[in-house]
């Protein structure tokens, strides 16, 4: 009866699958070979901010610590080596065992790291093209610094000043809004940043010759939307955090 093994044999698959889905990360990337074994995890966190943390967690899971280096991402206990290092928006963490130690063991010491990646936005190319318009409309976004001397400030006169738009997350919020948090890469020309505007103009007054700064943006900013007569309306624009690229 061909048609009765081809469906079980579907079914094995969908099982397999669903089961291999619910398997957690750390075990999904366990290695061993026999002397040592590895795996890793992946977090939002930075890889400063795992190897500070790290430390008294695995103390309190019974690890005996030796050393760790924050700044260098690394971590040393008896018998496990631990290394964080950032891969695009995300940091590994790798955990290596000299002593081989078991899956169940090694994801015990991984399940400590926490924070994992949110799972990425949806980018919208309908809603990411009403930003772009609603952006140029309002033509000036700020970043308040205190003073409106102090503001530095992006400006989009046209879809050209866009370089780059992704939507970093959505979050519903009371009274029918909706606030989106954006990372976009701007033009230099578009971009006032008070901070380094003003080391140029002090590195000019002080008789150094200071060249223009040609580098792209990036600008991370928060839009508020409310829904008026079922039609989304900007509300606000504020700059969170803005930076020339290095």
């Amino acid at each position: 009866m061909p048609y009765r093994r081809i469906a079980l044999s579907a079914a094995a698959c969908l099982i397999a699958a669903a089961l291999f889905a619910e398997e957690p990360e750390c075990a999904t990337n366990y290695r061993p070979d026999g002397k040592s074994s590895e795996t890793f995890v992946l977090t939002s966190l930075t890889p400063k901010a795992v190897i500070e943390r790290l430390p008294r967690m695995l103390v309190a899971g019974d690890a005996s610590m030796q050393w760790s280096d924050p700044e260098k991402g690394i971590l040393k206990a008896e018998g496990l080596d631990v290394k964080a290092e950032a891969t695009g928006n995300v940091t590994r963490v790798t955990f290596r065992s000299s002593t081989g130690a078991d899956r169940t063991t090694l994801c015990r010491y991984a399940s400590l790291v926490g924070n994992p990646p949110l799972p990425p936005v949806p980018q919208d190319p309908a809603l990411i093209a009403q930003m772009k318009d609603d952006l140029i409309r309002k033509h000036q976004i700020v970043q308040p610094g205190g003073s409106p001397s102090l503001n530095s400030t992006a400006t989009f006169a046209s879809l050209s000043d866009f370089l780059e738009l992704e939507i970093k997350s959505v979050k519903q919020l009371a009274g029918d809004k909706r606030q989106y948090e954006l990372s976009m890469l701007l033009p230099r020309a578009a971009c006032s940043i008070a901070s380094e505007d003003m080391a140029d103009g002090s590195a000019g007054f002080g008789g150094r010759d200071t060249k223009p700064r040609t580098k792209p943006v990036r600008v991370e900013a928060t839009l508020i939307y409310t829904n008026g007569g079922g039609t989304w309306h900007l509300a606000e624009a504020t700059i969170s955090h803005i930076e020339s690229t290095k």
